[in-house]
């Protein structure tokens, strides 16, 4: 379930129904119970206590929640190049289905994205995830996706 963030209209109308509870509450104690207004004037502030509080409790919860969601990186990298192979139209759905359970196609996505993140090194390069598959293959197919996106997207020094 997602928590929905409260709107301002929220604490005012929260607000304005303490306001008459108190008021109401004010003036059966003065009118039927003999109170002076000395007595029940301290009432008046709880309707700012209780909204200020509430709204308190609200922003911190929602900045505790915040800071635990972590932004899935690899996620998103595999989601662009996903949108950009449906966007084209050249694989169909049982050909996408034969990649997801291809384990060594799946090996070579994690080190696209350790390329994509820490940049090439001897081991994770694109010349040696371009070379790997046969020609025409759906592998290879599928890889040039990859390829062109990690081209398209290198990680420069001076934009982090």
């Amino acid at each position: 379930m997602k928590r929905q963030r409260k709107s301002l209209s929220f604490y005012l109308i929260l607000f304005g129904f303490s306001v008459i509870l108190v008021a109401g509450y004010s003036i059966y104690m003065i009118v039927y119970n003999g109170s002076t207004v000395q007595d029940v004037y301290v009432l008046w502030f709880m309707p700012f206590f209780f909204t200020g509080f509430y709204y308190g409790s609200d922003w911190l919860i929602e900045k505790i929640v915040n800071r635990k969601k972590k932004v899935d990186y690899e996620g998103k990298f595999l989601q662009e190049i996903s949108q950009q192979m449906r966007d084209s139209n050249e694989f169909i759905i049982e050909e996408f289905r034969r990649l997801q359970i291809n384990k060594t196609f799946q090996s070579d996505l994690k080190k696209a994205y350790h390329i994509y993140q820490n940049g090439e090194d001897e081991l994770y390069n694109i010349d040696r995830l371009e070379k790997k598959y046969r020609k025409e293959s759906l592998e290879k197919r599928a890889m040039k996706f990859v390829l062109d996106y990690l081209r398209e997207n290198k990680k420069t020094p001076e934009s982090e």
